[in-house]
């Protein structure tokens, strides 16, 4: 649970209803860079509906920029027929995952049946004075709210991060091999200047080589880039990594695929 100033009630639940055309799809169904993007607005939403205010801009009690950062994501995606010109419903909730963290589940239902959710974990983070989002540091808003605590699947995913994150988060790793991308500037960044987060799935879907559809894709983010930095892209098997040019990790994704042979692949844990 977040600590200061001012608590308020919380507002912990949102339907929202879409028509699916070209940009909420794909070439396997739903679109997982709109997923993300879409259902990132919702979490920013719900967190600002949470702590009593209208607006995504947050701040600190002394009146500093905050960013509610994610630390992870999951995206369970299940087979689909046509939807182009279809409905889909998006329940969210959101809560508290222990400490500062906060986690919201997005369930996606067409026509009633479930096809697919995502999960989502964010920290509040600022940026130091030297303005680097190499330089990204913890802070808290000036309100509290009061969430209830997140369901398991929640929890465990939070869990899996964390660990990921103390494994990884000072490790470098070797670039021989890896795939240089370069992000663009106006593409890829955001509003306050960090590489969006739906941009890491872009990179670490780039050098893939497979068309095959994602059925679940667990990505945990460990760090940013300054804008004109290129990134190196690892894929071994389902796990990929994304480093910086000096070899430090800013993502780590599992992933789990349909195939012709094997449709229905067990879930990375």
């Amino acid at each position: 649970m977040l600590d200061a100033q001012t608590s308020v009630a919380a507002a912990t639940t949102r339907v929202a209803r879409q028509m699916l055309g070209m940009q909420q799809l794909g070439p396997h169904g739903l679109s997982e860079q709109w997923l993300l993007g879409f259902c990132g607005d919702l979490h920013w939403g719900l967190i600002a509906g949470a702590l009593g205010q209208e607006s995504l801009r947050f701040r600190t009690a002394d009146g500093r920029p905050l960013y509610a950062a994610f630390c992870a994501t999951r995206l369970d995606l299940a087979p689909t027929g046509p939807l182009l010109g279809e409905a889909l419903e998006i329940r969210s909730d959101l809560a508290a995952a222990g400490g500062a963290r906060l986690g919201s589940r997005h369930r996606f239902l067409h026509r009633g049946r479930e096809i697919g959710a995502l999960r989502m974990l964010s920290t509040f983070v600022a940026h130091d004075e030297t303005g680097s989002n190499r330089r990204i540091v913890r802070a808290l808003p000036a309100r509290n709210c009061a969430l209830p605590m997140a369901e398991p699947d929640l929890m465990a995913l939070d869990a899996r991060a964390r660990d990921t994150s103390r494994a990884l988060r000072s490790r470098t790793v070797p670039l021989a091999g890896a795939q240089r991308i370069e992000p663009c500037h106006g593409l890829d960044f955001n509003a306050v200047g960090l590489l969006y987060f739906p941009s890491f799935t872009r990179l670490v879907e780039t050098p893939a080589r497979t068309t095959a559809p994602i059925r679940v894709r667990e990505l945990v983010y460990l760090g940013n880039l300054d804008a004109g930095a290129a990134v190196h892209v690892l894929r071994a098997g389902r796990e990929t990594l994304v480093a910086r040019d000096d070899g430090s990790l800013i993502a780590r994704a599992v992933e789990a695929r349909a195939s012709a042979s094997r449709p229905d692949q067990p879930a990375p844990a």
